[in-house]
């Protein structure tokens, strides 16, 4: 709930001022919830544990929004999807070291689901956040590499432009402006890459080219499709991923170990395959391989709950797991970078702070999820997500053939 309050204020203001100002902000209120889930994790507090994950919710929703749109300013138009895999690689290896580092903690206090091992734990969470809140403070705006496209071709400006053709033309100078003709196309590249978006926001266009898909802008067609794609999605996953870990210890017997290990491999595995998708992404396209990602991964997680009430060995089962979650999280960069690619960079914080309402539907759909496993069970639970998961895609067909092909 905090993160959904603060992130579409948090975006406007990123797009309205500067989203490094929002970043320095952001962590400030990092530091604040960090200092405040340690004590209350060596205070076993329920309350003030309460309230500090509130204001980790008001970090995520002031930086998530920032980080994505100053990530996506920093990068050209054709080249979103690598660097965005690049990032979401370096996050799958980071979300590696966590499990890690807890399985060496649980190993060395004794392997057992007990309130000081797990008070233990989440208090060495919050010291190793430090040094990624310190890195907020260095990112700059400035950076951005759309400022420096704007004075990329020679540092010339409208008049030097227009004096250089009236010289031409009247004969009284000849000189060689082939450096001025590439900048002449750029400009036109750049002016023919968004006259859609240009016009549609001018009036230009009629009402008939304007809309398609139920009166959505043609300009808005790709982001909104992509976006009411990713929150469906985020529904579905938000149904069973709390319960898992549930799922391996009372139905798979695991201890905490066991446990760390199997999101470890999982977290490897999206490495692998999420690199995977990128490269078949620039070959059949990014919205067509991340459907094929998604039907993969439901129908990898049916397999799974077959085999687990076929009385198949919890090892094979876990295995089903790992394939299942690396296939489903393999495209998340894809349909990032679709999103960036297709809104104007002055909205890129307020479309990202689409991504927090994908964050809270994943606990409403929790609180669903808790409801469907009171009523038939934990793999009741399991199969609806599967099903939410398939019904995710639609949107995401309904748009194969209208997202710019990439480097």
């Amino acid at each position: 709930m905090a993160q959904l309050l603060t992130s579409f204020p948090s975006g406007w203001l990123a797009d309205k001022y500067r989203r490094d100002t929002m970043l320095k902000w952001g962590s400030v209120i990092g530091f604040v919830a960090a200092i405040s889930t340690f004590i209350a994790s060596r205070m076993n507090s329920f309350s003030l544990l309460g309230m500090s994950l509130a204001i980790w919710g008001l970090f995520w929703g002031v930086c998530n929004t920032s980080v994505m749109a100053l990530f996506a300013d920093s990068i050209p138009d054709g080249d979103r999807s690598y660097y965005f895999m690049q990032r979401m690689l370096l996050q799958y290896f980071g979300n590696t070291f966590g499990p890690a580092t807890a399985l060496l903690m649980f190993t060395r206090l004794g392997d057992e689901w007990t309130l000081g091992e797990c008070s233990v734990v989440i208090g060495a969470g919050q010291v190793l956040s430090i040094p990624a809140l310190i890195l907020l403070c260095f990112m700059n705006d400035d950076y951005c590499i759309q400022d420096k496209e704007e004075t990329s071709c020679g540092d010339q400006d409208e008049y030097s432009v227009i004096n250089t053709d009236s010289t031409h033309t009247d004969g009284s100078n000849v000189v060689d402006d082939a450096s001025d003709e590439e900048c002449v196309s750029e400009e036109i590249d750049h002016e023919e890459h968004a006259s859609l978006v240009d016009r549609a926001d001018s009036g230009d266009i009629n009402s008939q080219d304007r809309t398609e898909f139920f009166c959505i802008p043609t300009n808005r067609v790709v982001p909104v499709l992509v976006s009411f794609a990713d929150i469906l999605s985020g529904l579905a996953a938000g149904m069973s991923i709390r319960y898992f870990p549930i799922f391996f210890i009372d139905n798979l017997q695991l201890n905490p170990a066991q446990v760390q290990i199997i999101f470890i491999v999982a977290m490897l595995s999206m490495a692998v395959t999420g690199r995977t998708a990128q490269w078949v992404g620039t070959k059949i396209g990014r919205v067509q391989t991340t459907v094929i990602c998604k039907w993969i991964g439901a129908l990898l997680l049916m397999a799974m709950i077959s085999s687990h009430q076929n009385g198949v060995a919890p090892l094979y089962v876990c295995i089903l797991f790992v394939l299942r979650t690396a296939s489903m999280n393999a495209p998340g960069a894809l349909t990032r970078s679709v999103l960036m690619d297709h809104v104007p960079k002055e909205e890129r914080g307020k479309w990202s702070a689409l991504e927090s309402v994908n964050m809270f539907s994943w606990a409403g759909s929790a609180a669903l999820g808790g409801i469907l496993v009171d009523l038939e069970g934990i793999l009741f639970n399991f199969k609806m997500t599967a099903g939410f998961q398939l019904v995710a895609t639609i949107p995401l067909m309904m748009i194969f053939g209208r997202v710019r092909s990439e480097n």
